[in-house]
C-alpha cells in the first residue's frame, strides 16, 4: 500500500486522466477504449495506475457500468480542466508555429516608418490580427543597435 505523503509526489500522466474522464463521460470502460482508440485492458491499466499511484478508488464497477466514487467526483473537474489546458497550449503552440499569433518588433529609419510601413503594416494587420505589431523609429545606427540587443526581430534603414 502506497503512503499517503506518496499519493501527493506520484506522477500522473495526461494519458491516465484522458482514459478516466472518458470511462466517467460514458461510464463503460470497453466504449470510452474504443473513443481512445485503445484495447480495453490498455485503457484498465492506465486506471489501474492511476488509482494505485493516487492510493484511492476512483470508480465502483457494477454490472451497469462504471461509477464515480467520491474520490472520483472530486478528482474528475480537476482532470477535465489539466486536459482542457493541455489542448489549450497545443492549439496556442500551434497558432504561433503558423504565425496567427504573436508579436512582431521592427525597427525603422523616419523615411521608412512615415512612407513604407503605414501600407505593409496594415496589409499585415489584416492577414494576422492577432499578431501584435509594435515599431521603434531611429537612424540607421540605432535601428542596427536595437536588432542587436534583440529589442525588435527585424531592422529596416
Amino acid at each position: 500500500m502506497m503512503a499517503i505523503s506518496d499519493a501527493y509526489t506520484a506522477p500522473v500522466l495526461m494519458a491516465q486522466l484522458e482514459a478516466f474522464a472518458a470511462v466517467a463521460r460514458v461510464g463503460n470502460v470497453s466504449r470510452a477504449a474504443e473513443a481512445l482508440h485503445l484495447t480495453q485492458p490498455a485503457l484498465t491499466a492506465r486506471l489501474q495506475v492511476l488509482e494505485a499511484d493516487l492510493a484511492v478508488q476512483l470508480f465502483v464497477r457494477g454490472p451497469r457500468g462504471m461509477t464515480l466514487t467520491d474520490a472520483g467526483e472530486t478528482l474528475l473537474p480537476y482532470a477535465q480542466r489539466a486536459l482542457a489546458q493541455v489542448l489549450d497550449a497545443r492549439k496556442a503552440l500551434h497558432d504561433l508555429r503558423s504565425g496567427r499569433v504573436g508579436e512582431l518588433f521592427i525597427g525603422a529609419a523616419p523615411a521608412v516608418s512615415t512612407y513604407v510601413l503605414p501600407a505593409l503594416l496594415k496589409a499585415f494587420r489584416d492577414a494576422h490580427p492577432d499578431v501584435r505589431l509594435g515599431v521603434s523609429t531611429g537612424h540607421t545606427e540605432e535601428v542596427l543597435d536595437m536588432v542587436l540587443r534583440r529589442q525588435v526581430q527585424l531592422g529596416v534603414g
